[in-house]
C-alpha cells in the first residue's frame, strides 16, 4: 500500500496531543513519549501496529516539525507541573527516520524540567556519525531492539532482505563505548527466537549494556507469525527467572528500574461519551479514519468519509491518557 505523508507544522494547526501516532503522550508519569514520525524502513513480521512499507492497514505516515513539537512539549510539561521529566523519543515507526532527530534531542536538552532523554530504535538507521551527534547533543540512553544473532533469521523477522545485522551489532559495540547508556531490548517471539535470548544476555554483559527482554504480544491490527502462539505472562516470567539464575543477571524489570513514577496527569479536556463539534484536519492513520480537532486536541474519527475542513459532530468513545477516539453522529 502506498502511504500518504502528512507533514505537521504550526501552520497546519493540528494539535499535538490526542493522537496515538504523533505528538506528546502523557500516561500520568514522569516519562513523556515524544513522537515525531511514524515512518519505518522495516516490515517486522511481529509488528504490533502493522507499520512499514508493506503495511496492509496503515494508509498515512506523519512527520512533525521539531520546533512545533517542542512548543507542545513545553506546554504539556507546564500543565503537568513536574520538574523531573524523562523525554522518551519513541514511535509507532522508527524515531531515527525523522530527518531532524538530532535537533529534537538538542532542543529537548534545553528544557530545564527534562533531566533525561532516551530514544527507541531498531538500529537500521544508526551510524557512527549519528551516534556521535546524539552524544554531543545530550542523549542519555538508546534502547536498541534486535532479536537474533543469526543473519537469515534477522532478515526473516524484520521482513527485509537487506537487513544488516552485522552493522547493528557493530553499532551496539560503538554505543556501549560512548557516553550514551545502551539498553538492548529484544522481543522474545516464542519458539522463533527463544534460543537467542541467552545469547542476548551474554552479549549485553560482555559489552556492558543493560538488557530488557520484551514479550511478543499479538494485536488485532498488528502483524503476527502464524507459526507462533502468544506465550503466557506466567511462562515469560518463569523463563526470565530461569535465565536470571543461570546468568546472574537482573531481567525482571519494573517501572522502578527505569525511575518511572506517577505524577500529575495532563488534564482531560473531553469526557467519554461527550458529543462535540469538531473540524477535520488531516487524513487518518487507517482506512476509514480521519483526524479531527476540537478543544485543542486531536480526535481519531472512525468510519469517517468527510474532507479536510469539514465540520463534524463526534461522540467520544475513548479518552484514556488524552488519546481521543470518536465516531460521527
Amino acid at each position: 500500500m502506498t502511504k500518504k505523508l502528512v507533514k505537521i507544522t504550526r501552520e497546519t494547526g493540528i494539535p499535538l496531543v490526542g493522537a496515538i501516532m504523533f505528538g506528546v503522550i502523557d500516561r500520568g508519569t514522569n516519562l513523556l513519549q515524544i513522537r515525531a514520525t511514524t515512518i519505518c524502513p522495516l516490515n517486522c513480521i511481529y509488528c504490533s501496529v502493522d507499520a512499514g512499507l508493506k503495511s496492509k492497514t496503515r494508509r498515512t505516515d506523519y512527520q512533525v516539525d521539531i520546533e512545533y513539537l517542542i512548543q507542545w512539549v513545553k506546554e504539556v510539561i507546564k500543565q503537568k507541573d513536574c520538574t523531573e521529566i524523562e523525554a522518551n523519543i519513541d514511535s509507532v515507526g522508527e524515531p531515527l527516520a525523522h530527518p531532524d532527530v538530532t535537533k529534537l534531542v538538542a532542543e529537548l536538552k534545553k528544557i530545564n524540567e527534562i533531566k533525561r532523554i532516551s530514544i527507541q530504535t531498531n538500529g537500521v538507521l544508526l551510524t557512527k556519525r549519528l551516534v556521535d551527534e546524539l552524544e554531543k547533543y545530550g542523549l542519555d540512553q538508546i534502547n536498541l531492539s534486535f532479536n537474533t544473532f543469526d543473519n537469515e533469521q534477522g532478515k526473516f523477522l524484520s521482513g527485509c532482505q537487506d537487513y544488516n545485522l552485522d552493522k547493528i551489532i557493530e553499532m551496539a559495540h560503538y554505543i556501549a563505548k560512548s557516553k550514551i547508556t545502551l539498553l538492548i531490548a529484544p522481543v522474545w517471539i516464542g519458539k522463533l527466537n527463544q534460543e537467542e535470548m541467552p545469547k542476548m544476555i551474554k552479549f549485553a554483559k560482555e559489552i556492558g549494556a543493560k538488557l530488557g527482554i520484551q514479550k511478543y504480544e499479538k494485536y488485532k491490527l498488528g502483524r503476527g507469525p502464524k507459526e507462533v502462539k502468544q506465550e503466557s505472562w506466567w511462562k515469560f516470567f518463569n523463563a526470565l527467572k530461569k535465565w536470571e539464575n543461570e546468568f546472574d543477571a537482573k531481567l525482571k524489570l519494573s517501572a522502578n528500574d527505569f525511575a518511572i513514577r506517577k505524577t500529575k496527569s495532563l488534564p482531560l479536556v473531553i469526557d467519554k461519551n461527550d458529543k462535540i463539534n469538531a473540524t477535520i484536519v488531516c487524513d487518518g492513520w487507517m482506512n476509514g479514519q480521519m483526524i479531527a480537532s476540537a478543544r485543542n486536541r486531536c480526535i481519531t474519527v472512525e468510519k469517517c468519509d468527510k474532507n479536510i475542513g469539514d465540520k463534524v459532530n463526534v461522540k467520544i468513545l475513548e479518552n484514556k491518557n488524552n488519546i481521543y477516539l470518536g465516531e460521527m453522529i
